[in-house]
């Protein structure tokens, strides 16, 4: 019998396998973009446990039979390291404490996997130990744990099982195991909002630069320092996945996005440049999904880019029908059509994506109709223009306007280099130290 069956069992489900391929020759596109290791499944006669492999972990092992049985949910998301211990304690011995002791070269491994854009979740629960400080365990995934900590990461993919009552630092999907005949699968339930700080993190605190070129030029000297930090961080070889590219992909049209900002705000086209701050908000909220679960939500949100609102519920009722032809009973089947395909609504949904940021739990409501107005010209932006048939120097944006612009786009890209700089890991020589 295998030491830790929960983990064998897991690993057997989702054991993980690299593929090569030949260094790029061809642009990255949407068909080739690779952001996950390959996977396949084996059997558990056929997985041997080291020996440095600790003892099962009771605890953990009863909360993921009962994730899976669909009795209480997981919850993805991202967790500040300093939140997490590897290994688990024992109750019933004292809390004696338990961890594996993996050699170097197995963290090594890791650590190479994580340079390559590898980012994978840990699995995590809350600590039972009423003498540690440290909020959660992670029993499970002390490799992996232990890489992150090596490469010095602020804040990690995670699956937790029994949070408690303390809201959970960062927004997350609640996913719960469906079971009903023939039919066993994870669904995503919802969507669940951060807690709201006092106050938003910001680049200048309370005080806005008086020159508002001043502020762009300031995003943008930390948007470079951010860029240079992940390339420092990425390692190039024919195993990488490209989740570091799509990094850089969002920083580099949050770059572009502020330098035309800039050159519409020195030219005093105010009124343009709103247009342009809806496009760096729908960047961050985008990313905000993809980063919560990297090695999963990527395929939501490329699943979103291509279907329609109409085309999703298209996609459902076949799917639903090929479910009932397999002998499925018809409400099951629409229920397993809808869990299928509501990940892939959320990633269409600004409402349900706004959930994601801190930004945009504070600010949605107020600032995104407003944008929207702009970005569609509609008929009162229309009228408000209209007033420069008889004076042509009246201004459609007044000077608290220009004001409350700076200040959103100062919150939307600090969030957002917050979180990128905090899912980039020390460069090889410093983790050597």
């Amino acid at each position: 019998m295998p030491k830790s069956k929960h983990r064998i069992k897991r690993r057997a489900n989702g054991s993980i396998k690299t593929k090569k391929t030949s260094l790029r020759t061809h642009p990255l596109n949407a068909s080739n973009i690779v952001r996950r290791r390959e996977s396949f499944s084996v059997l558990s006669s056929e997985i041997h446990v080291p020996e440095w492999m600790a003892e099962n972990d009771e605890i953990f092992g009863s909360l993921y039979k009962r994730y899976l049985l669909g009795k209480i949910p997981g919850y993805a998301t991202r967790m500040p390291m300093e939140l997490v211990r590897e290994g688990f304690y024992i109750p019933a011995r004292g809390f004696e404490y338990i961890c594996d002791r993996p050699p170097e070269d197995i963290i090594l491994g890791r650590i190479r996997q994580l340079r390559l854009g590898a980012r994978p979740p840990l699995h995590l629960y809350r600590n039972v130990n009423p003498s540690d400080f440290v909020r959660f365990l992670c029993p499970d995934d002390v490799v992996t744990c232990l890489a992150y900590r090596r490469l010095k990461f602020d804040a990690v993919p995670c699956i937790v099982f029994a949070p408690g009552n303390e809201p959970l630092p960062f927004s997350a999907f609640e996913t719960k195991a469906k079971i009903a005949s023939s039919a066993h699968y994870i669904e995503m339930t919802r969507v669940i909002a951060p807690p709201l700080p006092e106050l938003l993190e910001s680049s200048f605190g309370l005080t806005l630069p008086s020159v508002p070129l001043d502020v762009m030029k300031k995003l943008d000297e930390k948007l470079s320092v951010v860029m240079s930090r992940l390339k420092s961080f990425h390692s190039k070889h024919e195993t990488e996945m490209h989740y570091h590219h799509m990094l850089f992909s969002a920083l580099i049209r949050v770059k572009e996005t502020l330098d035309a900002v800039s050159l519409l705000v020195q030219n005093n086209l105010w009124y343009q440049a709103l247009a342009l701050l809806r496009v760096l908000y729908e960047i961050h909220l985008n990313f905000c999904f993809d980063w919560l679960q990297p090695e999963t939500n990527y395929k939501y949100l490329a699943a979103a880019a291509v279907f329609t609102h109409s085309d999703i519920a298209k996609h459902r009722l076949t799917a639903a029908q090929h479910y009932v032809a397999e002998g499925m009973g018809e409400k099951l089947a629409e229920e397993r059509a809808y869990s299928a395909w509501k990940p892939v609504s959320f990633a269409a949904s600004v409402v349900e994506k706004a959930k994601l940021s801190k930004v945009g739990v504070h600010y949605h409501e107020s600032i995104y109709d407003f944008l929207s107005q702009v970005s569609h010209q509609n008929f009162e932006i229309a009228s408000l223009h209209a007033n420069r048939f008889d004076d042509e120097t009246f201004s459609a944006v007044k000077e608290d306007v220009k004001e409350t612009y700076l200040r959103f786009a100062d919150l939307i890209v600090t969030e957002f280099l917050t979180y990128v700089d905090s899912d980039i890991g020390v460069a090889a020589e410093v983790a050597s130290i």
